[in-house]
């Protein structure tokens, strides 16, 4: 198991897979949680074809042979860290592992199969638009305008890499502030339903807008990429922030129809709301108005309550 990296029960993929009527199966298997491959070969009877291929698993794991440097070009903005600053690496999701990173609680997203290179560059792209719009600034002060007035997660550092799976000296993935629960397992774990209100709506759509003033777009706004910001205890509540920015999924209406959709969904599982018959009318003008891409008008409909 890689250094720095806490046990979790496992979670597997299988890679590839061998079969011989008759004789035996062997496979490769890749364990998401633990960042670790497999070879299994299991002693197996096989009856007929038919049956063998209603068995082969999909081929859902790739090596690692793409790859991605940063840090040489004058245009590359952000700080950079080796792999090994990065400690209590525990499992989040595929690509994604909680940490602590000078003391900071932290999310690694990694190039773990080559298919996330292209992803974390278009992540490091994002940033670094919104970057140049801003204006030089100390990194403390970049990350936190880029939190208040986007409502996106920073990019605290790029990891690079000096062992495998990646080639040495090649980015590794992106380093960002631990932000909290995404909204969709913030529903899955609470009985309840959300606690959101009109403020935190309105700042994440007056957030959107402001990508879109300086040429930037998300491309996936959907409740599992929103998260709740975490507070300090009595510090009111918290920001709704996006992670997964730049790559843009497929046959995307563009930020502000999706960030409609997410209104209504927010409304949809967030009991106060939807039980206001103000509140409620208000969100839904806001979310119609976002279907014509209206974000001046949708924020009116948000922040005016009779």
């Amino acid at each position: 198991m890689e250094p720095n990296r806490a046990w979790h029960d496992p979670v597997v993929e299988i890679y590839s897979n061998l079969i011989t009527p008759g004789v035996r199966c062997s496979a490769e298997a890749y364990d998401l949680a633990n960042r670790r491959w497999y070879c299994l070969k299991v002693e197996a009877e096989i009856e007929h074809d038919q049956w063998l291929s209603s068995t082969i698993a999909t081929h859902l794991g790739q090596p690692i042979r793409k790859s991605l440097c940063y840090g040489h070009k004058r245009t590359d903005s952000l700080p950079t860290t080796a792999v090994d600053n990065i400690k209590n690496l525990s499992y989040i999701s595929r690509s994604a592992d909680r940490c602590t990173w000078n003391d900071q609680d932290c999310v690694f997203k990694r190039i773990e199969f080559d298919v996330d290179v292209e992803v974390i560059e278009d992540e490091i792209q994002t940033r670094e638009t919104l970057i140049h719009a801003m204006g030089r600034m100390p990194a403390p002060q970049t990350n936190n305008e880029m939190a208040r007035r986007f409502c996106l997660v920073p990019i605290l550092a790029v990891v690079l890499a000096d062992r495998k799976p990646w080639k040495p000296g090649t980015v590794a993935g992106i380093l960002m502030p631990y932000a909290g629960e995404d909204l969709e397992s913030l529903v899955r774990n609470c009985n309840t339903g959300l606690s959101l209100t009109l403020t935190q709506l309105l700042d994440l759509v007056r957030g959107v807008r402001e990508l879109a003033k300086c040429g930037a777009q998300h491309g996936d706004i959907k409740y599992w990429n929103t998260v709740l910001q975490s507070t300090e205890q009595g510090g009111g509540p918290g920001q709704l922030m996006l992670i997964d920015a730049g790559s843009e999924a497929p046959e995307y209406a563009g930020d502000a129809r999706a960030l409609g959709t997410l209104l209504l969904w927010c409304l949809e599982n967030t009991p106060a709301l939807r039980q206001d018959r103000q509140a409620k009318a208000m969100v839904v003008a806001a979310a119609s108005a976002l279907v014509n891409g209206n974000f001046d008008a949708a924020l009116s409909c948000l922040s005016t309550r009779k």
